[in-house]
Parts: structure tokens; sequence; C-alpha cells
């Protein structure tokens, strides 16, 4: 048993090793996009991309509520019938998507009164109408817990994105240069997985298979919309708080701290949540739990070294514009531990197909960070970063096992009324 569950934790750690390697690769490159659009863009026009990458990244998560899960998640037995419903769904979702991004792209700029917005969020949605031609043969990959093939490949086609929105800064292209960076990102995602060595369903429809999909799709809409607006909220809420220079800062700071933090996070939950899915599958999650967390936590002391790190590799890599940042850097990373932490749990609620339970964990979260930043009313970046770090903090109250409690209260209070 010993040996087993060694086996099994090496291959978690080789899994999450593979993807975290690529990640570093990818946000290195990720650097060069920072250092030239700050370079080549003032600190408003900064502010103004980072707003719709923001607003884009909330419809792109929305993607994680398509059959992904489930065919990650579903038996043998089921996974030919998903695979080929899955595919279907998949593209309907991506339609669906691909136009309400563009449709709402116009009344997102109005909200913000920046009319620059318009072209950058309804360009951007052109890239979900690629995926669905490989969607499906990502997933099976990820089912099979093969993280060197899919990694190897997603890290190309970050770096090339990365780079090719560098040079086209560099070219005078302006805030226009993520739109096309984005192009290319989705060209070379479907060259690369589309020959991927899994097995091929193809698209089908039946209809008992496809209404179960739907219906939990649904349920993991809701919950990756929440999830999105969560990990967006400090954007969206700073926008209007802060003034334009100021969010253009805070824009900065966050892209320059947390972006490693939130890409350590994305590469270990990635291999995770496959892993969890297999240990359900044979009746062996709950006793693997423990172990899940001390893994996650011992990620988790990444962030704190890159939080000891920033006062040194800001003023390295950034000129005097941005450097006043460092503190805030500071405080990203370390509030983005507890999202790491709960990013996990939800992972093993998902896993038990307990969708239900990971929305209303999902929801705490963003209750929390929206009434804290609308309470406190922070009008300078530091602030504001205290807000969030404040806010992450307490989401760790979703991690205290309540139902112990509740048995213990219950069972005093019989107890008295026995006496």
């Amino acid at each position: 048993m010993l040996v087993t569950l060694q086996d099994e934790s090496k291959r978690l750690l080789s899994n999450t090793s593979w993807l975290m390697a690529t990640e570093i690769v990818a946000k290195i490159s990720r650097v060069l996009v920072i250092l030239a659009l700050a370079a080549n863009l003032g600190v408003v026009e900064y502010g103004t991309v980072m707003l719709a990458l923001a607003c884009h990244e909330i419809f792109k998560l929305i993607l994680r509520s398509g059959a992904g899960a489930q065919i990650i998640q579903c038996t043998e037995q089921q996974l030919s019938s998903y695979a080929k419903n899955g595919a279907l769904l998949q593209w309907l979702v991506c339609i669906l998507l691909a136009g309400a991004q563009a449709g709402l792209a116009s009344p997102i700029a109005d909200f913000y009164e920046t009319p620059s917005l318009i072209p950058l969020i309804s360009l951007m949605a052109v890239v979900y109408l690629f995926y669905p031609l490989v969607s499906i043969k990502v997933f099976l990959i990820q089912r099979q817990g093969n993280m060197r093939y899919y990694s190897m490949r997603n890290a190309l086609c970050i770096v090339t994105e990365n780079i090719s929105i560098a040079i086209f800064a560099l070219l005078d292209c302006g805030i226009m240069s993520v739109v096309y960076g984005k192009w290319i990102f989705a060209i070379l995602w479907i060259s690369l997985f589309y020959f991927a060595p899994v097995q091929h369903f193809g698209v089908g429809f039946q209809w008992k298979t496809f209404l179960k999909l739907t219906k939990t799709s649904g349920r993991l809409l809701s919950t990756e919309l929440v999830r999105a607006l969560r990990m967006q909220s400090d954007t969206l809420i700073g926008a209007s708080l802060l003034n334009p220079e100021l969010f253009g800062l805070y824009s900065f700071a966050k892209s320059a701290g947390v972006g490693l933090s939130l890409s350590i996070n994305n590469a270990f939950n990635t291999a995770l949540y496959p892993y969890l899915c297999h240990k359900h599958r044979c009746d062996q999650l709950n006793k693997h739990i423990p172990m899940v967390y001390l893994i996650t936590c011992a990620v988790g002391t990444l962030f704190l070294i890159q939080a000891l790190l920033v006062p040194f590799y800001v003023p390295l890599l950034f000129n005097q514009v941005w450097q006043q940042n460092h503190i805030i850097v500071m405080l990203l990373c370390v509030s983005a531990l507890p999202a790491l932490l709960i990013d996990t749990q939800c992972n093993i609620l998902r896993a038990k197909a307990h969708y239900q339970k990971e929305l209303y964990v999902r929801l705490f979260c963003l209750i929390i960070s929206v009434v804290g930043l609308l309470a406190v009313q922070a009008t300078t970046p530091t602030n504001f970063a205290l807000t969030i770090l404040a806010c992450s903090s307490v989401w760790l109250m979703t991690l205290i096992p309540w139902h112990k409690f509740e048995h213990i209260f219950t069972s005093l209070l019989f107890s008295r009324s026995n006496s």
C-alpha cells in the first residue's frame, strides 16, 4: 500500500513538474510582453489592455463549463457517448460564447467609458471558434494523465503568443498587439493538437446523454462564471474605483506578480484534477486528500519565495515609472496562496461530482471579495492590494470542516436535553 501511494504521489508530482516547468518557460516569455507593452504603451493604454484581457479571461473560463470536466471524470463505459455528445456541446458553447463576447463589447466599453475596448474584446472573441476542432482530444489527453505531451505543446503556444505580442508592440501596433497574439495562439493550438495520439470518437447526438451533459454543464457554467468573476473582480472594480493612471499602475503590479503565481496555480490544478478523478473512479480519493493538501502547501511556498524576490527583480527589469509598485506586487503574491488552496478544495469536490458544493465555495469567495472591495473603497493601489489580501484570507474559512462542529454541537445539545 505504501509503495502504491508513493508511486501515485510520484505520478502527480511528475505531471505537476512538467506543467510547472513549461509554465515557467511560458512566464519568462510573458516578461517580454510586459517589458514591450510597458515600453511602448502609456500607463492608461496599459490599463486598457489589461482590462480587455480581464474581460476576455472571464468569458474564456466559461469554456471550462462544457463537457471537459465530465469527459475527464466519467467511467470507461460512459467515455464513448460522452466524447461524441461532448463534441457537439463544445461547438454550441463556443459559438454562443463568441457571440456573447462580441455582443457585450460595446456595453462593457460604455460602462468603463473606454471606447478602445470595443475592438479588443470583440476581435479576441474570434479565437473561440477554433477550439472545438481539438477540444475533445485535449480533454482525452488530460484524462490519460499525459501531461508531458499536453504541457510541451501548450507552453509552445503560450510562448509563441507572448513573443508575437512583444514583436507587434515593438512594431507600434499598439493595443491591437494582444489581439494579433491571441489569433496566432489559436492557429498554433489547432495545428499542434489536431493529430494528438488519442482515440477519435467523432460527433454524435444521443438525447439522454446530451441532456445529462448539458444539465451538468449548466451547473458548471454558474461555477466557472463565479470563479471568473472572483479572479477578475479586483480588475473590474479597480477600473471604476481608481483613476486611469493608478489603475494602470495596479494592472502592471498584478501582471508582474500574480501572473507567475496564477501560472503555477493553473499548472498544478491542471495536473491535479485528472489525478483526483482517477482516484475517485478507483474509490481511493478520500485517503489521498491529506497528501494532496500537503503537496498543495509545498507548491504554495513558491508564492512566498516569489514575494521575497520582488524587491530584487522588479527594479532590475522595469524603469522608474513602474518600480514604485514592488510592495503591491508582494502583497498580491501572498494573496495568491489562499486561492491555490481553494482551487484544490474545489477540484476535490468536482472530482466527486459535488458540483453544487463547489458552487457554494466559489460563491462565498466572490461575495467576500466584492463586498470587501466595495466596502473599503480603496483609492490607492497599495490599499487596494491590502484589501485583496484580507479578503483572500477570509476565503480559508471554507476549508474548515463545519459539519464536524455541527455534529459536536448537536451531540452536546442532545446530551443537555437528556440531562
